[in-house]
């Protein structure tokens, strides 16, 4: 039982990846009928307009999301932690992989 007990902590310790955390965080705007998407499609047309397919490399991400773009507003640290930050940038840079 207590061997049991110490894997739920040490499961419960790793954080969520890029993908949980793009759609935790930014999917509200940035998933399939959100506004910045439909924004990326009116200004970026015949482009993919999905932010996971459009590949932005992550010092691109980080540096929209902390200083705003268009109708995109910034988000302080204290909304999103640079740790945070970090993995959604990664995970987008990756091609959402």
């Amino acid at each position: 039982m207590a061997i049991l007990l110490m894997l739920a902590a040490a499961a419960a310790q790793v954080p969520p990846d890029g993908h949980a955390l793009f759609n935790e965080r930014c999917g509200g705007c940035h998933l399939q009928g959100g506004f910045g998407t439909m924004a990326i499609a009116r200004s970026h047309s015949g482009e993919p307009a999905l932010l996971a397919e459009r590949h932005p490399a992550a010092d691109l991400v980080r540096a929209v999301v902390r200083n705003g773009f268009r109708s995109m507003p910034p988000i302080r640290r204290a909304e999103l932690d640079d740790a945070t930050l970090g993995r959604i940038a990664s995970y987008l840079a990756e091609g959402g992989k």
